[in-house]
């Protein structure tokens, strides 16, 4: 199965797709649910692509406490290059949250200079900047989920940002259970899931099988 799809061969024909997975010499995982899929304290070179499934970026700090970073979903992408941390305070791994099969690619074969100056090969190495600049963006939106006084008001601020990334149409979707949510969050699970009934008692939140919509204030106040 090739990533056509995925935004790092955006642009890239499939013929010329197919060529260049011939060069990387990619290598397909499987992973179970649970599984440790990979260690950034090992300070390996590998970039993966996530084929089918889905997997969570963890973070530990030296007591143990687990943060996660963000989710990753069927062709998302993950790597040394992308996380953004190089303090050896902080153990950083993806998990897979449920069975997953992954794509892994070294990062210095897509990066190598092509001997063929090759327009795609070129496209690929724009596309890797492209996506640098967009972890740089979540991780604004961490900071501005993490930086609210409140759990109500980090929930809602997560809430509202997976709201305005769901297309027309779909029902946004948290992807979380109330366990992981809590973590992402930086809060306690029981304080947590109180705040997500009082916010349901309040008219403010209505919530199904992780699929939910956000009220505005404005909206109950009139």
């Amino acid at each position: 199965m090739l990533p056509e799809n995925n935004i790092i061969f955006s642009g890239v024909d499939p013929t010329d797709c197919q060529r260049m997975m011939s060069c990387f010499n990619p290598e397909i995982r499987h992973y179970k649910s649970g599984s440790r899929i990979i260690d950034f304290s090992e300070n390996n070179d590998k970039v993966g692509i996530i084929l089918s499934g889905q997997a969570v970026m963890e973070r530990y700090d030296v007591n143990g406490i687990r943060t996660i970073i963000e989710t990753l979903g069927e062709q998302g992408i993950f790597g040394m290059f992308f996380t953004f941390s190089g303090s050896v305070r902080n153990h950083i791994e993806i998990v897979a949250e449920t069975d997953c099969e992954i794509m892994f690619l070294r990062r210095s074969e897509i990066t190598k200079r092509c001997e063929n100056a090759c327009t795609c090969h070129s496209q690929v190495v724009e596309n890797l900047l492209k996506l640098m600049s967009d972890k740089a963006i979540a991780l604004t939106e961490r900071i501005e989920i993490l930086s609210q006084r409140t759990i109500e008001d980090k929930l809602i601020s997560c809430l509202s940002i997976i709201e305005e990334k769901t297309p027309d149409g779909k029902t946004p979707k948290i992807p979380f259970t109330t366990t992981a949510l809590s973590d992402y969050l930086c809060v306690n699970r029981s304080a947590l899931q109180r705040v997500i009934t009082k916010l349901k008692n309040e008219g403010v939140l209505s919530i199904s099988k992780r699929k939910f919509h956000l009220l505005k204030y404005s909206d109950i106040d009139d």
